[in-house]
């Protein structure tokens, strides 16, 4: 035996001699199948209950059937339009979409979309084209022409009006401007198809006849206004009246003025020709008293000229500018009652929509199948949490 072997075999006999923990020399690995169990639980929960995952997707399939069918059909009708302002000022801006716009037609477009946001303009409209009793349907009783209204401080018409821009979440009427053309589009949202017609084509026509109404209105109290202006500057009359007696009085004062002036001159020179050849004369004294008051008198006379004449040139070209201003203001009232001018005009009618504008149904569907997918996974993992729990109390209670 040789000298190693015999080392070997001492250090054998020391460790089974010693109280050292004996390990195996090779690893063994645990068994998977614990590992395996454990993502096995999820897979026997639902196969073990799998209706519960199937009633989930159910109900949210029916809940979303459910709401498609009773959410109400909503008809899409559009008309565009084009504003033209009666007083073109060529005043233009960027608005906040980058469009240059004119000033005149911007103001006048809003003043026509404020109107669909008014109560007062709904309810007048409502009621000249008599389209209340088609919006309160339910409301309504044709064989007594009677309404059952909610709310009695308001009148049909009004409660009409206010039903169409109650929900601000849900306009009735949306108004948009086109990028490529410059036109604003109306849009009118409405579950019936021929009143969703007639709110966006009659709405712009009672619109422009209401704007035209009272643009007509103001354009009249602007003419009393400077009537009254010319009145008290003089009627047409009165100041032609007084343009003549101003000539008159102005060639009366011209004539004395001539007068006046050639008698100081002429006294002038006999003063001269009396102070040379009569030195002592008394006239001489009241000849140069006589020529200071004509002095005077020419003076202020040509004084009380200058001042009468700015006064009138003033005056004349004040009573010019409030007859030009009453004259451009007739023209345009003129325009405004003969039905020349529009103040809206409708570029592309609105047609009844065949179909109604319904959501994305596919997308409805991919929502509630994966809202009922994870809702039954959950109520899955949820009945078997219960089940175990019940079961672990059973054996230990």
């Amino acid at each position: 035996m040789s000298s190693e072997q015999q080392k070997n075999d001492q250090f054998k006999d020391l460790n089974n001699r010693s109280n050292l923990i004996h390990f195996s020399d090779t690893y063994q690995p645990q068994d998977s199948k614990g590992i395996n169990l454990y993502f096995l639980v999820p897979q026997l929960s639902l196969k073990r209950i799998w209706w519960t995952l199937s009633a989930s997707v159910l109900i949210a399939f029916l809940g979303t059937w459910a709401y498609l069918k009773l959410t109400p059909k909503i008809y899409v009708a559009r008309v565009s339009y084009e504003v033209i302002p009666l007083n073109p000022v060529n005043l233009q801006q960027r608005n906040d979409g980058g469009r240059i716009v004119d000033l005149e037609e911007e103001f006048l477009n809003q003043r026509a979309i404020r109107l669909f946001q008014k109560i007062e303009f709904l309810s007048f409209f409502l009621d000249r084209t008599g389209l209340s009793p088609l919006i309160l349907t339910d409301l309504y009783d044709p064989s007594t022409d009677t309404y059952a209204l909610p709310n009695d401080s308001l009148s049909p018409d009004e409660f009409a009006a206010d039903s169409l821009i109650r929900d601000s979440e849900k306009p009735t009427f949306k108004f948009q401007t086109e990028k490529s053309s410059g036109l604003t589009l109306l849009t009118v949202h409405f579950r019936d198809p021929d009143l969703a017609v007639s709110l966006a084509n009659d709405g712009l026509r009672w619109a422009n006849d209401y704007l035209l109404s009272q643009e007509i209105i103001d354009l009249q109290l602007q003419l009393d206004s400077l009537e009254q202006s010319l009145v008290q500057l003089g009627t047409e009359q009165s100041v032609e009246m007084n343009s003549a007696e101003t000539k008159t009085s102005f060639s009366i004062s011209h004539i004395v003025l001539a007068n006046l002036q050639q008698r100081l001159i002429d006294r002038q020179i006999e003063l001269d020709v009396l102070e040379k050849t009569q030195p002592s004369a008394a006239s001489i004294t009241y000849m140069k008293a006589e020529i200071g008051g004509l002095a005077a008198k020419l003076a202020e006379l040509n004084k009380q000229g200058s001042s009468q004449s700015i006064e009138d040139d003033r005056e004349s070209e004040e009573i010019s500018k409030l007859r030009i201003q009453f004259a451009q203001t007739q023209a345009r009232l003129q325009s405004l009652q003969s039905g020349q001018q529009t103040f809206i005009r409708i570029i592309d009618r609105a047609i009844p929509p065949e179909n109604p504008s319904k959501p994305n149904v596919r997308l409805i569907l991919a929502l509630s199948l994966v809202i009922g997918l994870f809702g039954g996974v959950f109520l899955v993992f949820l009945v078997d949490f219960v089940r175990k729990t019940r079961q672990r109390l059973s054996v230990n209670p």
